[in-house]
């Protein structure tokens, strides 16, 4: 069965498609300050903010492409979420 997209859903992509590209850069340039300063609190925030990004994008395609209920798609996803804000916590805590 092929699933018509309304105007909602077009526009939900749309801003998650945003969020991953802005998320997508802030992970690189972690990532980078993480190899440059070999500076281990930057990798644990390049994997919270990678979490947070691919949490984004899970729960649309569990609901979207595996047609999930939407409750289950954002439980899931705020899950994910909350291991990258703790990755990111962690960060903090651990910089000297």
């Amino acid at each position: 069965m092929i699933r018509v997209f309304s105007n909602m859903d077009l526009l939900v992509t749309s801003v998650k498609l945003v969020a991953l590209v802005l998320g997508t850069f802030i992970v690189y340039l972690a990532y980078i300050g993480y190899r440059r300063n070999a500076s281990k609190p930057l990798l644990y925030v390049a994997l919270g903010f990678a979490l947070i990004t691919g949490a984004t994008m899970i729960e649309g395609i569990l609901y979207v492409i595996f047609s999930l209920d939407l409750l289950l798609a954002l439980v899931a996803s705020t899950a994910i979420t909350v291991i990258g804000f703790f990755a990111i916590i962690y960060s903090i805590y651990s910089a000297k």
